[in-house]
């Protein structure tokens, strides 16, 4: 009987130790790695074509309320005005297939709605810095000042400002677009308009043969974001998503080292699955030329899911060697810390940032009032899962400013202080709502707990029978001894 009960517990305790605690993980990672790929026809492939729905995206914009002091060489006084809520919609078309490569080629476009349900209707009226005066002069001044003063002529035929800043409303300079006219035939202005036609000037929207509407992010708005090139992971689980190519090139050309010329992680709308506690996250962000390295915070949970929590620093170009190549001219002219400088990027003199300069050199937030960083509100962070893979919740938070510099052959900008000056900052956040948190639980966490408890009573009853069972074994072994042990004793006795 009790040796029946030592072989059951032994095979219990085995089946709980090899089967719970090596087997299934294997079989677990190699059913992940099988399924969370890119392959043609797969469940995650139909997902990451098109989004099932769509992101949050936030726009907030700093209102200038003093700027005939700003013009006059005054402290600028800001207002952070939104947010101007859209629906973003993520797609890609013109997919092509690399067998050989295991990869696959596709052109993103993302798409915005407005939905003024849901925040401010658009129409609110902003004052700030006239995108195309003030970005225009101090882009020809800094880096082509041979050209200035026919760049100032064409301003003042175009625009005839009497302020650098413009004001009108939100969907008008973000989206709908403000008035360019050049039907003139002022040799100058007609230079600044060669770039409008030839569509040398991101933003700009063609009206007709002599207008255009400029707009900071409406040219951006249902067009081809760039093609990429990015690993399926079925050979390579951990490279799903990776960018191999951005725009038919392996690497960027933008900035002066290849560390920051590198493609490193995914395309931010796929992430590999399996990652190593607290291993880093980067994803490829083309708006701004560069990867961004998530880092590990903490573990956390969501929706009752075990998860860690990352989030991302800009870093300090000068005082760090790996970012050291974002610097226009090392040491010398290095963006300050939490920053960094996008013009090699945009071909527009625009500082990236965390929103109200979180985690940026304070002295920025000291040249500008109505600033207040908080963590809650203005860090980048991700909710992720690491066994599948999956981010439960994240927002991805930049600021845009300006380098703003006095330019005095324009009679508007001359006396302007120099200072990097908050224009506006976007959220695009997404949360998973009850049913997609629920599948992944049936799918992932569900399986797990189940192993969890089975190889743990496996291990326990069977650790607990095969102890009872060698004790009872050998109390009866001992029984027999003793019992034997007497009856000799008792014939030794009859003996005498």
């Amino acid at each position: 009987m009790f040796k029946k009960i030592l072989i059951g517990s032994a095979i219990a305790l085995a089946f709980g130790i090899f089967v719970g605690f090596i087997g299934f993980p294997k079989l677990l990672r190699k059913m992940i790695k099988s399924q969370l790929n890119l392959k043609p026809g797969s469940e995650p492939r139909e997902m990451w074509e098109q989004f099932p729905f769509p992101l949050n995206f936030s726009v907030y914009v700093f209102n200038l309320t003093n700027a005939d002091e700003v013009q006059n060489g005054g402290k600028p006084r800001l207002q952070e005005v939104g947010p101007f809520i859209f629906d973003e919609w993520k797609d890609k078309y013109d997919l092509e297939d690399f067998e050989d490569e295991d990869a696959v080629a596709f052109n993103m476009r993302n798409t915005f709605i407005h939905r003024p349900d849901r925040g401010l209707s658009g129409e609110e009226f902003i004052v700030m810095p006239h995108p195309l005066i003030q970005i225009m002069a101090i882009a020809v001044k800094r880096d082509k000042e041979v050209m200035i003063n026919l760049i100032s002529e064409g301003i003042d035929v175009l625009f005839k400002p009497t302020t650098p800043f413009v004001r009108a409303t939100f969907l008008d300079i973000f989206f709908r677009g403000i008035d360019v006219d050049c039907s003139g035939d002022h040799f100058a202005a007609k230079a600044i308009c060669l770039n409008f036609h030839t569509g040398a000037v991101k933003g700009a929207v063609k009206v007709n043969e002599t207008h255009f509407k400029f707009s900071l992010l409406g040219g951006s708005n249902h067009t081809d974001a760039g093609r990429f090139k990015v690993a399926r992971g079925v050979k390579v689980s951990r490279d799903v998503g990776r960018v191999l190519e951005f725009d038919d090139e392996e690497k960027l050309s933008v900035w002066d080292g290849d560390s920051c010329n590198q493609f490193r992680g995914t395309d931010t709308t796929i992430f590999p699955p399996l990652l190593k506690p607290k291993e880093q996250i980067w994803s490829f962000a083309a708006d701004i030329c560069r990867s961004l390295g998530a880092e590990y915070e903490k573990k956390t949970s969501y929706a009752d899911i075990p998860a860690s929590l990352y989030t991302v620093d800009l870093g300090d170009p000068k005082n760090e060697p790996e970012n050291q190549c974002f610097c226009r001219d090392y040491p010398d002219d290095c963006p300050a810390r939490g920053t960094m400088d996008l013009t090699p990027c945009t071909e527009a003199p625009l500082i990236a940032s965390l929103p109200h300069f979180f985690k940026a050199d304070p002295q920025l937030i000291a040249d500008v009032d109505g600033l207040s960083p908080e963590e809650e509100k203005h860090g980048i962070f991700i909710i992720f899962e690491r066994i599948s893979g999956t981010p439960l919740s994240a927002a991805k938070r930049l600021q845009f400013s300006l380098s703003v510099m006095p330019v005095p052959e324009v009679e508007v900008m001359k006396n302007l202080r120099p200072l990097i000056m908050p224009l506006f900052w976007v959220e695009e956040a997404a949360s998973l709502d009850k049913s997609w948190t629920d599948m992944l639980k049936k799918k992932v966490f569900l399986i797990i707990k189940l192993n969890n408890a089975l190889r743990w009573i496996s291990s326990i009853f069977g650790t607990c029978g095969l102890l009872v069972s060698l004790y009872m074994l050998y109390g009866k072994s001992q029984i027999g001894t003793t019992n034997v042990v007497r009856i000799s004793e008792v014939q030794n006795v009859d003996k005498f």
